[in-house]
């Protein structure tokens, strides 16, 4: 769009002048009049916001976010987490409440009541990994429209050494909160509050081997200490060039100070702190702490490892039971003797924990869940046109290898890719417009996408080991009767027979093998074959490298 200069308020001698001074046009000197003034009456608010604060009349413009009952809160997260019903109910009572307290301070209310400091209901979450800790505080935040940051702890060490501070936390959760500028967005949460899962904070914990103060652990928890007591953190980061170079500007201007600083900062009052982890380790485990505390009897835990007995209890009653799950009977002090520091565990007196997944947990996450992954892949093949369907005895077999992982709902993931990457590859383009996973197919993918094509598994193998390494297998019949008699008699697909026999056949790619190679019986027949082959031809290499370098 062209200007028309007669049309627009603009100094002439200034327009003049930056004619002169750049050697433009009128049209291109009052467009960078235009852009240079924009510019500075934006810098000039953004200036006095950092100072002084957003005005009056835009408090009154900043949203509210909706108020949920505990009720309506485990209701929406029941229809995405399966199970951990108290985590799920106690995370509910934690966060309706605090953003309740949060909206009574905001709108005055809380004046009324007679208590002066509001406790939160900051809370610790411990359970085994992949069992939904960190993806039951993303849904709560999706539901609540308050900014919710998770992040691993890490990431994070004390304030004032290399790496990022728990006071960049803060400024991280500022970063995602509604807003036009760091200010509004920092006023977002002060109005609304916010919510901080920390995830891993048990690998923060104490380690007894550390002589003196470790700031990696001991020191990051006194960090997070700080913020959950409340602490007012700048919303700009103090150790950056920019605020740096802005304070000095500040002091002689004479505008530092308590009342700049305060503008220009955010309290942690309204922040909601959720503290998790596995509370795993290779010399004692949380569980392992408990169960030894249940093993001696009633008593608790003093710092230095002794037990006070409150009572006692017949070395015969009691057994523990393998199956159990400890971390429902997790008292403060085992927190304390696993390597929290007490100061940090007091702040969060809310405790709960999550279960194991069993494989009846990771059925019904995949049948159930209103994100169910089985939907996903559904969705994902129909956007080329393929009907995809699992039958329950595929879901089964699916629920019992993730479960055998460890890693918890996870494993599905991981399960389901493999078994449908080749499918995902080869029938988007084909003629293939449905596909039904059965348990059939679960156990011989490969065989099955092959079958569907009309391809022989000896066939794909020979031709993906020339693509990957440029060498042509060549397997004879007596050779491939072998191979289908193993897969027979080990029942395995013929493709998993493949990989089992000649899996170190790509020893050949480093001993500069090209064209074709002979598979014969012998081969097949002794494991160590391609290792002993490449060992033998390492050797000669490096004979003769010894007689090329000897003297005549």
């Amino acid at each position: 769009m062209k200007i028309d200069p007669t049309h627009v308020e603009a100094p002439t001698e200034e327009i003049e002048r930056i004619k002169s001074e750049y050697g433009c046009n009128q049209e291109e000197a009052v467009r960078a009049y235009l852009n240079a003034k924009q510019s500075s009456e934006a810098s000039y608010s953004r200036t006095l916001d950092s100072n002084l604060g957003l005005p009056k009349e835009h408090h009154a413009r900043i949203l509210k976010i909706k108020l949920h009952t505990p009720t309506e809160i485990k209701v929406h997260l029941d229809k995405y987490v399966i199970g951990q019903e108290d985590y799920k109910k106690r995370l509910s009572v934690a966060a309706a409440y605090h953003f309740a307290i949060v909206r009574a301070i905001t709108e005055g209310l809380a004046e009324r009541s007679r208590i002066k400091r509001f406790r939160k209901k900051n809370t610790i979450i411990a359970g085994p990994s992949g069992s939904g800790k960190t993806y039951c505080a993303e849904i709560l935040g999706d539901l609540l429209e308050v900014p919710t940051l998770i992040i691993d702890s890490t990431d994070y060490t004390e304030a004032g050494y290399v790496g990022k501070s728990a006071d960049d936390m803060v400024r991280e959760l500022i970063q995602i909160a509604p807003g036009d500028s760091k200010i509004e967005k920092a006023e977002f949460i002060e109005s609304n509050g916010g919510l901080i899962f920390i995830d891993e904070i048990d690998k923060k914990a104490k380690d007894g081997k550390v002589i003196g103060h470790d700031i990696s652990r001991e020191g990051f928890q006194r960090s997070v200490l700080k913020l959950i007591e409340r602490k007012h953190i700048s919303v700009e980061d103090p150790m950056s060039p920019a605020s740096q170079i802005q304070d000095v500007i500040d002091q002689q201007r004479g505008m530092g100070g308590a009342h700049s600083k305060r503008k220009s900062s955010i309290s942690t009052e309204n922040i909601l702190f959720v503290l998790g982890g596995s509370f795993q380790r290779q010399e004692e485990s949380l569980e392992q702490l408990i169960k030894k505390r249940i093993e001696k009897g009633a008593g608790r835990f003093k710092e230095d490892g002794s037990v006070t007995i409150t009572g006692f209890v017949n070395s015969g009653t009691r057994p523990v039971d393998d199956s159990r799950n400890y971390f429902s009977e997790a008292e403060a002090d085992d927190f304390i003797r696993f390597g929290l520091i007490p100061e940090l565990v007091g702040r969060a007196p809310v405790r709960t924990y999550v279960n194991p997944l069993s494989k009846n947990d990771l059925i019904r996450i995949m049948t159930e869940t209103a994100d169910s992954v089985l939907e996903q892949y559904i969705f994902e093949f129909s956007l080329f046109g393929i009907d995809l369907n699992f039958t329950p005895d595929a879901i089964d077999w699916v629920a019992g290898q993730a479960e055998n992982k460890k890693t918890g709902a996870r494993a599905l993931i991981s399960v389901w890719e493999n078994l449908l990457t080749d499918f995902q590859f080869e029938l988007p383009g084909s003629n293939f417009k449905a596909l039904e996973i059965s348990r059939q197919v679960c156990l011989a993918p490969r065989d099955h996408i092959l079958s569907m094509l009309e391809q022989s598994p000896l066939v794909d193998f020979i031709e993906k080991f020339k693509r990957d390494h440029g060498i042509e297998l060549v397997i004879a019949e007596p050779v491939e009767n072998k191979i289908k008699e193993y897969a027979k008699t080990h029942s395995i697909p013929i493709s998993t027979a493949l990989i089992r026999l000649l899996s170190r056949a790509s020893a050949l790619n480093y001993m500069n093998l090209k064209g074709e190679f002979v598979i014969t019986e012998d081969m097949l027949d002794n494991p160590k074959y391609f290792d002993d082959l490449y060992v033998e031809w390492h050797q000669q290499q490096m004979d003769q490298q010894v007689e090329g370098g000897a003297p005549e």
